[in-house]
């Protein structure tokens, strides 16, 4: 009986510590949050770190139990009186918890975080939504404004440039090909979209068109948070690792401004 009193106070003063961990450390996850979807994503792996930290630790204390407290001593040829090769509770207690969290983690996260997903593509929550077209080539990304009729962002220095406007929701249409040469614009290889900041990243297929949904939430810029930018997270050839933009998120009246200057500098 010492022996689970023992095993029972360590379970629950580890487990209590790893979830005052996970609560202190959880939001810091992605390292800077600027999307729903990214706090949806916080949220979600904090959901399975709590539930599995108990587990993970009961799991370890079995095994340090196991090699420290029914360690046969050097010289010890005999057997335990309380050795057992199995125990029906344990055994039957052990699958049963395990179904049931596999299950749990089956509804939520996953299940829910495809429904919410899926919801994202519905025409009432898509109202006022701005759509960004991203093309991809090797090495380089193109952001136009269908909406506003602007093709080709650019920052003064005249490289590609993606800026958003805070709190409203953005449809990014991503294709893969290269606009640059007449002989075939589908030629190209897969690319990955991500914006870490956004929690979010999507492969880009050539020959297909993909959509991705994301809220800005936080006005910042590439400058002053390297985590919004816009970078490659597929291996694509050689310039992979500079294929990058750079990015901002401001207010409406900001963006407004900065759609009439592309504007503008487009027809001059």
């Amino acid at each position: 009986m010492p022996d689970f009193l023992l095993f029972f106070i360590l379970w629950v003063v580890f487990s209590a510590l790893g979830e005052w961990a996970v609560n202190i450390w959880g939001s810091h996850v992605y390292y800077f949050i600027a999307s729903t979807q990214a706090v949806d994503g916080v949220n979600a792996t904090d959901f399975i770190l709590r539930v599995l930290i108990p587990l993970f630790v009961f799991v370890m204390l079995m095994l340090i139990f196991a090699m420290t407290k029914f360690r046969r001593k050097e010289g010890d040829t005999s057997s335990s009186a309380h050795q057992f090769k199995t125990n029906k509770v344990y055994i039957t207690t052990w699958i049963t918890i395990t179904v049931i969290v596999n299950f749990m983690f089956l509804l939520h996260p996953t299940a829910s975080a495809t429904e919410a997903m899926f919801n994202q593509y519905l025409p009432q929550n898509n109202k006022n939504v701005l759509i960004v077209d991203v093309v991809a080539r090797q090495w380089q990304w193109y952001f136009n404004y269908p909406q506003y009729g602007v093709q080709n962002t650019v920052d003064t220095n005249g490289n590609a440039f993606l800026e958003l406007p805070v709190n409203r929701k953005v449809e990014f249409v991503l294709r893969s090909y290269d606009p640059n040469h007449t002989y075939d614009t589908q030629v190209d290889v897969i690319h990955s979209f991500w914006i870490p900041a956004f929690g979010m990243k999507e492969d880009i297929i050539p020959g297909e068109t993909r959509t991705m949904y994301i809220t800005p939430t936080v006005m910042t810029n590439t400058t002053s948070n390297p985590m919004l930018r816009v970078q490659c997270a597929e291996v694509c050839g050689p310039g992979h690792p500079y294929m990058e933009a750079n990015a901002s998120v401001v207010s409406s009246n900001s963006f407004n401004q900065w759609i009439a200057q592309q504007k503008k500098n487009q027809n001059s």
